[in-house]
């Protein structure tokens, strides 16, 4: 993955989608993946000038993020729930489990403070607003019955989610030197078709994993990005 602007920028998506798509279980830990860590690592590096702003972010994900979620979810009480969801009744567990999990929205707001250090302040604004689509995408695994939440139960699901850094480090490494310091709203046909080179990326290989709704998340916060973007 590049260290460039354009890149950094389009690191949050994928990362914002693993942060919402492992919260319904916390089996994973999704900001553990060293490659991306790196990646980050370069960014702060390179905005800062040295990595104490990195070192901050590092700590919280590794120890404050989980801490948090543990304050606002019951994972054995969780477990528990989330077994039971394909029982015929489940209206009301379906409301307990994600009112849990909207409670714990606020464990994220201090992973992006932290990552403000190492963006530009055009960055930031762009970031602010992908951010702000956290709690739709959330509310999304508690639509329709919770019908994607319980998706999240399935084996291939799980898997599929501890598959998603290798996803975003093959899906974003490839994105050219040309989208480099290129303003998202100067992105031209060129600019535009790496993107939709990424989305076709994803597409693919969460299709190969078989856990298509993790694509639910992915386009919300892709839809957000282009919509930044002269691309259509």
């Amino acid at each position: 993955m590049h260290s460039g602007r354009g890149s950094s920028l389009l690191a949050i998506l994928p990362l914002l989608m693993m942060a919402c798509s492992a919260a319904p279980t916390s089996e994973t830990q999704p900001f553990e993946d060293p490659a991306l860590l790196q990646d980050i690592r370069q960014h702060c590096r390179n905005a800062t000038g040295d990595e104490r702003a990195y070192d901050e972010l590092k700590a919280y994900i590794s120890n404050d993020l989980p801490r948090c979620f543990m304050t606002h979810v019951n994972m054995e009480q969780m477990r528990v729930d989330m077994s039971m969801l394909e029982t015929k009744d489940n209206g009301k567990l379906i409301e307990k489990v994600c009112d849990q999990i909207n409670e714990s929205i606020v464990c994220l707001k201090p992973v992006m403070a932290k990552l403000k250090p190492c963006l530009d302040e055009s960055d930031v604004k762009i970031m602010e607003e992908v951010v702000a689509t956290i709690p739709e995408a959330l509310n999304m695994a508690c639509t329709n019955g919770g019908a994607l939440l319980q998706k999240f139960t399935e084996p291939a699901y799980r898997a599929c989610a501890m598959e998603l850094p290798t996803m975003i480090e093959e899906c974003t490494s490839e994105l050219p030197d040309s989208m480099e310091n290129v303003p998202f709203s100067q992105y031209t046909e060129k600019q535009c078709q790496d993107i939709y080179s990424m989305r076709d990326c994803f597409s693919r290989r969460i299709t190969e994993c078989g856990a298509t709704g993790f694509m639910d998340y992915f386009i919300l916060f892709y839809r957000k990005l282009l919509s930044l973007t002269p691309c259509k």
